[in-house]
This record gives C-alpha cells, structure tokens and sequence, in this order.
C-alpha cells in the first residue's frame, strides 16, 4: 500500500537539514513519499561553521538538498521569504529570487523558482505566481498568472485578464 499523504513536522525544536533529510529518507523508503517542502527556511536550525559565509552556507545547503532529491528521485520545494521590501511609489514590488534573503543562491542554484505575490491593500483576494527562472524549457516557460481567492469554496481561480502578447491567461506571460 502506498501513502498519498506524509508529513512530518518537527514541533519541539528547530530540526537541521540533516534530520529533515534522515526523516524523508525514510519516508521515502517506507511510503514512497516522492516530494519534500520546506516550509519555511528559516525555520531550520542552520549550524553555519564561523568561518563559513551565508552565502558558502548556502550554496552547500542547496548542493545537498539537490543531490537528495537526484539519489532518491524527490522533488524538493523550498519556501524562504523575501528579505523586507519596501514599497515604490506607494506599492510593494514583486521579489525576486535575489531578494531571497540570505544568498544569490537561491536564483543561481535553483531549476525553477516561483514568487507569490499578494498586496493585500490592494486586492486581498488576488494573488499572483510568478515563475521567476526555469532551468530547463521542457518542464515550463517563465510568465504569470494572476488568481483570486474565493473563501467560500477555499480555492482559487483564474483572473482573465490581457498579459503580454495580448494573452488572455495571466498577467504578463512570456
């Protein structure tokens, strides 16, 4: 019998990329988990040696989490927060990956990225996804779409809206 379902949550203490790795392994192996999201980054204890930069932390991380996700054929989500963004002419701008905090990194070493933008003064029902950077253009293509959240139902829906090249999906697709 296979899982469709499998979390785990570290509830007493912050775990390391170590032990979240040792837990999906297992799951992996037991379940036949096929993805692991980590939600949220910052929230993993990261014991960086002193005389490691952030940005070497990293790098290193992402190398491990990437090279997991190969040897046992996962998909690994990471979710890490911009770091403060101020607003621009009276609007917060959409991240993106650079404004990562903590590392380059996180554009350079990713295959996709994805940005979820929301201005809840704006429209608090509208969210937007941006694919920021696709490595490989067999799996998608970089663009936008805009959705609106529906409480009633708890899901969301596409916006219709005119994006690039006069498209009627999104809101600039390329």
């Amino acid at each position: 019998m296979r899982c469709s379902r499998w979390a785990h949550r570290f509830d007493d203490e912050a775990p390391t990329i170590e032990a979240i790795l040792e837990k999906t392994r297992v799951a992996v192996l037991r379940y036949g988990v096929r993805g692991l999201a980590i939600d949220p980054y910052n929230e993993i204890e990261h014991r960086r040696p002193a005389n490691m930069t952030e940005t070497e932390f990293i790098s290193q991380l992402l190398g491990k989490l990437k090279r997991f996700a190969q040897n046992h054929g996962v998909h690994v989500w990471i979710i890490a927060h911009p770091a403060k963004m101020y607003r621009e002419n009276g609007k917060v701008p959409v991240p993106t990956l650079y404004d990562i905090s903590g590392s380059a990194n996180w554009s350079n070493k990713a295959d996709i990225g994805l940005v979820v933008y929301r201005d809840p003064e704006e429209d608090p029902t509208k969210t937007e996804i941006h694919v920021r950077k696709m490595r490989f253009k067999s799996e998608g293509k970089m663009g936008s779409i805009a959705l609106r959240w529906n409480p009633v139902t708890g899901r969301y829906s596409e916006i219709a809206s005119r994006g690039y090249c006069g498209s009627a999906r999104g809101v600039d697709e390329a």
